[in-house]
């Protein structure tokens, strides 16, 4: 179940680390889609898109803040990281976006959980805009993950450090280090032993480590790249969903302040009902079309299957 939910997160500066401030190397997974939203809106394809590309804005949010070492997005929940953030998809169109996000520690701890909303607005869809139109809710989830880091002490810091080496190593020879990382009376991991500063063994790990993030940075830059080439498609859609969105709310308005055609529960007031209601639908038609239409592009973009 997501967590409790919270305002619009409104106007949002992003708070930045001093120049020179190193961090914690995090992840954030791949979003979960949340294909069974409401009223059964949600277009798959599409979602599957947001799911990459959603994270992937979270990702350079989170770099430019500085609070961070590497930060990369991932899918594979083995890759073995000090602080992992998950995210979820409960509602992402032109008007809205809200994500229930969670972020846990190598040690299983649980460091934020939250719901965030925004709302769009139409200087967010200007001509003369230069941000993604929910840049206030990547920023507003930046500024948590900043006090997150800054609660970490040194010994925390290196305690998460090691844990995710030690997960590394013990996928590599479980026989061999399953030992090394043990449950607390807290319920969260804890060393129980780990190799000396100078040991083989251990300089051997660090050095496969470093091999294994190559790949890993590899995988993120190709997310990286599948947000470029759909980008444009996607925000083309997010405008169209935005602007329909309005046209609708204020049809509806409109519809509700007009006089009747007849009195209520005549042929005339229904045939005039009846109407309003057609036309928003033909809308909503155009909308589904669309996001079929943007499914193609993603698919014809990112290689995948074409939808038929």
């Amino acid at each position: 179940q997501p967590p409790p939910s919270a305002a619009t997160v409104g106007t949002v500066a992003l708070e930045r680390a001093a120049p020179g401030v190193g961090g914690l190397d995090i992840a954030v997974q791949v979003f979960e889609r949340g294909l069974e939203a409401p009223g059964g809106s949600v277009f798959p394809q599409l979602r599957k898109a947001e799911s990459i590309l959603l994270p992937v804005k979270l990702a350079v949010t989170l770099a430019d803040s500085g609070h961070w070492g590497a930060v990369r997005v991932v899918e594979a929940p083995e890759v073995a990281v000090p602080v992992r953030v998950f995210g979820r998809i409960l509602r992402a169109d032109g008007a809205a976006l809200e994500l229930a996000i969670t972020a846990r520690g190598a040690d299983g701890s649980l460091l934020l959980e939250r719901r965030y909303s925004d709302q769009a607005t139409s200087r967010d869809y200007a001509a003369a805009a230069t941000e993604d139109p929910f840049a206030d809710l990547y920023r507003a989830v930046s500024n948590d993950l900043a006090q997150v880091a800054r609660r970490l002490d040194a010994t925390a810091r290196q305690d998460l450090e090691r844990l995710a080496l030690m997960d590394f190593a013990a996928r590599l020879a479980p026989a061999t280090f399953a030992g090394y990382v043990v449950i607390g009376s807290d319920g969260r991991r804890e060393l129980s032993r780990f190799p000396a500063d100078g040991d083989p063994m251990l300089m051997r790990l660090q050095r496969l480590r470093r091999q294994d993030e190559l790949f890993i940075d590899t995988v993120d830059q190709q997310y990286r790249d599948l947000s470029a080439r759909v980008g444009a498609s996607y925000d083309l859609w997010r405008q169209y969903s935005f602007e329909l969105a309005q046209y609708a709310a204020s049809y509806r308005a409109e519809a509700g302040e007009r006089p009747r055609a007849g009195r209520r529960g005549s042929f005339a007031a229904l045939q005039q009902v009846y109407g309003t209601f057609r036309k928003v639908k033909l809308q909503e038609e155009d909308l589904q079309e669309w996001r079929a239409i943007l499914a193609r592009i993603y698919a014809l973009e990112s290689g995948g299957v074409v939808p038929r």
